[in-house]
């Protein structure tokens, strides 16, 4: 449970740095705007990706609670 756990907040961690790089770029400025276009170049192709970000972020979150809810269960003596 723990390396879901762990999972859940790399996947929380890169889809909201995907999804804040695309409102940066309306904005001009963030991480769209200073990577080169070769990095970049995926994703700005892909204008949806945004919202599948939006959605991997809220999703990862929701199966968050009963993880931790699971790993308390399991392990009462830690605290986190």
């Amino acid at each position: 449970m723990k390396a879901f756990d762990l999972l859940l907040n790399a996947t929380v961690a890169f889809s909201a740095a995907v999804f804040l790089a695309y409102l940066g770029l309306l904005w001009d400025f963030g991480l769209f705007t200073t990577l080169p276009a070769g990095i970049t170049g995926f994703f700005l192709d892909r204008p949806v990706l945004q919202y599948v970000a939006l959605a991997l972020v809220v999703g990862a979150l929701i199966a968050k609670v009963p993880v931790r809810k699971a790993i308390r269960q399991q392990h009462p003596a830690e605290k986190g």
